[in-house]
């Protein structure tokens, strides 16, 4: 799990991120220090696809819960990228959580996932509404 602040910093990455994290290179050991630039472009992309999607939400009004997925295909194992906003009670200081999963990788396996995940970008409404 990595918890980005409304200007795609980081502001959290767990144990199991930064070892997921490694797979793109060395860039990973720079957390905390990491900025948006020197983080895989995929990710940084996506964080800024999930706030944007988060304040079109806030704009209309639209409390429900929501998540965004991506698959990224640089690494192997590819890795599952899940997004959700977080906004608090005065909309200023908007948080991204991302999770981090590693697909399988058997080629019978990889195309049976097609079925368990919707398609990169899809949004699944969760029920429950944010607070």
């Amino acid at each position: 799990m990595i918890v980005f602040s409304s200007s795609a910093r980081i502001l959290h990455m767990n144990g199991p991120a930064r070892t997921l994290m490694a797979l793109f290179g060395k860039s990973h050991e720079l957390w905390p220090q990491m900025t948006p630039e020197s983080m895989p472009s995929i990710l940084t992309e996506f964080c800024y696809d999930v706030l944007a999607q988060l304040q079109r939400r806030i704009e209309a009004q639209d409390w429900a819960q929501f998540e965004m997925r991506r698959i990224c295909y640089m690494v192997t194992p590819s890795l599952l990228f899940t997004g959700f906003g977080v906004p608090n009670s005065t909309n200023r200081e908007i948080r991204v959580i991302l999770t981090l999963s590693p697909l399988p990788s058997t080629p019978c396996v990889a195309a049976n996932t097609q079925h368990l995940h919707p398609p990169a970008d899809a949004y699944a409404s969760v029920s429950g509404a944010m607070p």
